[in-house]
C-alpha cells in the first residue's frame, strides 16, 4: 500500500511539474528563511552555555544615583573581591579582572602583533571552567609576569609550534612576560571574551589607586555557593560600599547580576532591568513562525486553485469505494512528502545561503545537521508545514460529491474562493508588514550611522 501511495504522489508530481515546483520551492524558501533565523535564535539563547557553574556565576553591577535617575555599570572598587569573600557567607569565589578587552602589543623576536585580553585572579580558571592543553592552572600565575593564552593565540604568536610554555614575550615594549599557560579557545557564543590573560596582581602593583574603596575601575565577579539565593546577598550588598567608605549615601548600590542574563538581558533603565538582546530574539521568532505561515497559505492557495482538476481523479476514487477518510489521508500524506522534498531543498539553500546569512549576523553558525536538535528541529518543522499546507486542501478536496463530478455539473467553489481570497490578502498584507518594517529599520540604521 505504501509502494501504491509513492506510487500515486510522484506520478501527480511529474504530471503537474510547474504547480510541484512552485509549491516546493515555495515551501522550501519559507523553511529555509525559518530554519536560519532559528540558527541565530538558538545561537543567542545558548550564549554562555559552555560554563557549568553558569547558574552559580554573577558580576556585580552598581546602581549610581546621579542627578536625572540612576545609572548602572559595572566599575566596582579594586578591593571589593577578596572582601566579600572574606565577609560575606554564601560566596563560594570571587575574581577581579580589568574591565573590557585590552589591546596590547606584544613582540616575540622581529614579529610584533596585537591582542587583547585581560588581567584577572587566579580564581578565574576554576570559576569559568577554563580548560588547559598546557600547563595547569596551579602554576599559571605562580610568576606575577605571567602569561595564559587561548590556542588560537598560540598560533598567532607562535606558529606551529607544539610547545610554547615557557616562551617569553614582551609587552608594549616595556615588559617580559613567559607564557605559563595555553587554554581552549573560548565559544564565540560566550560572552566572557579574551585572547590573553595575565595576573591581577600586575595592575595592583603598578596603581596604588586599586587598593582604595573610591576607586571604581575593575570588574568583579562572584561564584555563589549551591542553594544560595542571590536576593538574600543583594540584601547585604544595597549598603556595603558606603560601609566601607564611612557612611557616604552618594555611593553606588551594588547587586549580583546573573550569568545567565549577561548576554540576553542586560539593558537598564533608570537603575531597572528593562531588556536586552532577548526582545530580538522574541521578535525574530515571531518572524520566523510568519515567514513559515505564509509558505504554509502559499501552499493551500495553489492546492485550492487547482482543486477542478483533481475534482475527477475524487469522484472515480469515491466511487470505488474510497471513503472520505482515506482521501484525507491521501491528500495529507501528498502534503508531507512535499514538505520533506521542501525541506531537502530548504537544507541546500541554506548551505549556500549560510557564508551571506554569517556575514549579516555577525556570528559563525553551521547547520550542525549531525545534531540530534537539529534534526529534531528540522523534522518538525516539516511536519508543521506538512500539516498546516494539507490540512485545509485535503478537508475540501475530499468533500467533492462523486454525482456532480462524473456528470461534468461544475462545482460550487463560492466558499473556497473567498477562503483562497481571504489567505491571499492575510499573506500579502504580512508580507507588505514585514518589507516595510525592514525598510523602516533599515532607514533607521542609516540614519544612525
Amino acid at each position: 500500500m505504501l509502494k501504491m501511495f509513492f506510487k500515486t504522489v510522484t506520478r501527480s508530481l511529474w504530471k503537474n511539474k510547474g504547480y510541484s515546483f512552485l509549491n516546493i520551492f515555495g515551501l522550501a524558501i519559507g523553511i529555509a528563511c525559518a530554519g536560519l533565523i532559528f540558527l541565530w535564535v538558538e545561537n543567542e539563547t545558548s550564549f554562555d552555555n559552555s560554563y557549568a557553574k553558569k547558574d552559580q556565576l554573577y558580576q556585580v553591577k552598581m546602581n549610581n544615583e546621579v542627578e536625572g535617575g540612576v545609572r548602572t555599570h559595572t566599575s566596582t572598587p579594586g578591593v571589593m573581591g577578596p572582601a566579600l569573600l572574606a565577609e560575606i557567607p554564601g560566596i563560594a569565589n570571587t575574581c577581579r579582572s580589568t574591565e573590557g578587552n585590552r589591546s596590547q602589543l606584544f613582540t616575540i623576536g622581529d614579529k610584533a602583533l596585537y591582542a587583547a585580553g585581560a588581567y584577572t585572579d587566579p580564581s578565574v580558571f576554576d570559576m569559568f571552567g577554563l580548560s588547559f592543553t598546557q600547563g595547569n592552572a596551579a602554576n599559571a600565575f605562580a610568576q606575577v609576569y605571567s602569561l595564559v593564552i587561548t590556542e588560537k593565540t598560540a598560533k598567532k604568536f607562535f606558529g606551529g609550534q607544539e610547545n610554547v610554555i615557557g616562551k617569553t614575550i614582551r609587552v608594549n615594549n616595556s615588559e617580559d612576560y613567559m607564557i605559563s599557560g595555553v587554554i581552549k579557545d573560548i565559544p564565540v557564543n560566550s560572552t566572557f571574551q579574551f585572547e590573553w590573560i595575565a595576573p591581577f596582581q600586575v595592575q595592583l602593583q603598578k596603581y596604588d589607586g586599586l587598593q582604595r574603596w573610591t576607586n571604581f575601575n575593575t570588574s568583579t565577579f562572584v561564584e555563589l555557593k549551591p542553594g544560595v539565593n542571590p536576593s538574600t546577598i543583594n540584601q547585604q550588598l544595597y549598603d556595603y560600599i558606603m560601609k566601607k567608605q564611612g557612611g557616604d549615601k552618594s555611593i553606588s548600590h551594588a547587586f549580583l547580576f546573573s550569568m545567565n542574563d549577561w548576554h540576553l538581558r542586560d539593558n537598564f533603565i533608570d537603575g531597572k532591568q528593562t531588556g536586552g538582546q532577548i526582545q530580538f530574539v522574541h521578535l525574530f521568532s515571531i518572524i520566523a513562525w510568519i515567514i513559515l505561515l505564509i509558505a504554509c497559505i502559499n501552499f493551500m492557495n495553489l492546492a485550492t486553485a487547482r482543486s477542478e482538476k483533481r475534482a475527477r481523479e475524487v469522484g472515480v476514487r469515491k466511487v470505488l469505494g474510497v471513503t472520505k477518510k482515506r482521501l484525507i489521508a491521501q491528500f495529507i500524506g501528498e502534503a508531507f512528502f512535499m514538505a520533506a522534498l521542501a525541506a531537502v531543498l530548504s537544507i541546500i539553500i541554506m548551505l549556500l545561503v549560510l557564508p551571506l546569512f554569517n556575514t549579516l549576523v555577525q556570528q559563525d553558525l553551521s547547520l550542525g545537521l549531525g545534531r540530534p536538535s537539529h534534526i529534531g528541529g528540522l523534522l518538525l518543522l516539516t511536519a508543521i508545514c506538512g500539516i498546516v499546507a494539507g490540512s485545509y486542501p485535503s478537508l475540501y478536496l475530499s468533500s467533492f460529491n462523486p454525482v456532480f463530478v462524473l456528470k461534468g455539473i461544475k462545482l460550487k467553489t463560492g466558499s473556497a474562493a473567498m477562503i483562497r481570497k481571504g489567505l491571499v490578502i492575510v499573506q500579502f498584507s504580512v508580507s507588505i508588514i514585514l518589507i516595510i518594517g525592514t525598510i523602516i529599520i533599515y532607514k533607521q540604521i542609516q540614519h544612525v550611522k
